[in-house]
């Protein structure tokens, strides 16, 4: 088995901590590590690190290094342009094809949370078996716990048996973020899993759905396929890969495809996609806080305080996001840290480039 993780994002909803000289997946959030290292070494558990490939941009190359000392040059691929996750994987795909074999391809963002490794690589393994024996595209849906508006939603038909006991299913339609209602419904249906971002599948089988659905896309690939470890590999990604149609996998493929598998995993997932769901991953105290950083709290209850190189004091409030990161700090209601991208937008738009 081979692994791919995408680690080009940018981490907008994570300013100011995430900015634009070290994005999300380059952050220790945790306390475990930075975000994409974790990732490597739980991979890496199970799938030797030189079948291990990195997807990044140009500018985060220095910070990979950093990171990741360890991984072969020829295991980083770096994009001169941001073109989505339908090309980068399938770049990932060609890579792999490249070293001269068709086995399964776990590919997996590098900024998310996994707390049950053991069941993770177990659900991995029984899925690399499904997708050696079969032309499919799996992806991994997560067991909702609540009715959550900020996931898109995966609806599971027919259902397959793995071996070990592990249960797949056809997916019949995947589903954009519902309002609160529909999510009731999906959530009270039992058939409804949250998509993770997390898939596996043969380079063959990427490679025909990308030939079928983005046709456009199939000439750059080729070229590019073909200069890997060639002397000309640099000019021709520079040349071709902005050529590749900027979508998503999920949109551009597997929302199309007829071939698609849907793994139910129960991961201790969390794509800690903005603040408010980095406090639905670390400790409270008795009063609901989490503080990163020193504190001094008096009547204050359901915050979030991080502010790691400082102290933040706080009398009688409920419900807030502090982030403190150098001369800037945000402020929010728990709730509304998505819109995190807005006040981007807004600085993007004064030509405050050194505040983001």
């Amino acid at each position: 088995m081979y692994a791919a993780i995408l680690a080009g994002g940018k981490g907008k909803r994570f300013w100011p901590f995430s900015r634009a000289s070290r994005p999300k997946q380059f952050l220790d959030i945790t306390g475990e590590g930075s975000m994409l290292s974790v990732t490597f070494d739980r991979i890496a558990g199970f799938i030797e690190p030189e079948r291990i490939f990195l997807l990044t941009i140009e500018e985060q190359l220095p910070l990979v290094r950093e990171e990741l000392p360890e991984l072969p040059d020829e295991n980083i691929f770096t994009e001169p342009v941001g073109r989505n996750t339908a090309p980068s994987l399938a770049v990932a795909a060609a890579m792999v094809r490249h070293r001269g074999g068709d086995e399964p391809v776990l590919c997996c963002p590098a900024d998310h949370l996994i707390r049950n490794t053991d069941t993770f690589r177990r659900l991995v393994l029984s899925a690399g078996e499904i997708a050696s024996e079969h032309d499919v595209l799996i992806t991994f849906g997560i067991t909702p716990d609540r009715p959550s508006t900020g996931y898109g939603y995966i609806e599971a038909g027919s259902r397959i048996d793995g071996k070990g006991g592990d249960i797949f299913y056809e997916v019949l339609k995947f589903h954009e973020k519902p309002d609160s209602r529909r999510a009731e419904n999906y959530l009270g249906s039992g058939r409804f899993y949250w998509n993770s971002g997390i898939f596996l599948w043969r380079p063959s089988v990427y490679i025909s759905a990308w030939e079928r659905y983005l046709p456009e896309g199939q000439a750059p690939l080729d070229r590019i396929s073909d200069s890997l470890d060639g002397k000309d590999q640099t000019v021709v990604v520079k040349t071709e890969y902005p050529r590749m149609p900027s979508i998503s996998v999920d949109y551009g493929i597997l929302e199309k495809a007829n071939n698609v598998l849907v793994a139910p995993a129960d991961l201790g997932w969390n794509d800690v996609g903005s603040w408010d769901a980095l406090y639905d991953v670390l400790p409270e105290d008795d009063s609901g806080n989490i503080v990163s950083g020193g504190m001094e709290l008096v009547d204050s209850r359901g915050n979030l305080f991080f502010n790691p190189g400082g102290v933040t004091a706080a009398v009688g409030v409920e419900d807030l996001i502090v982030v403190v990161n150098g001369n800037i700090v945000l402020v929010c209601k728990r709730g509304q840290s998505q819109r995190v991208r807005e006040v981007i937008e807004s600085l993007e738009k004064k030509g405050a480039t050194d505040l983001f």
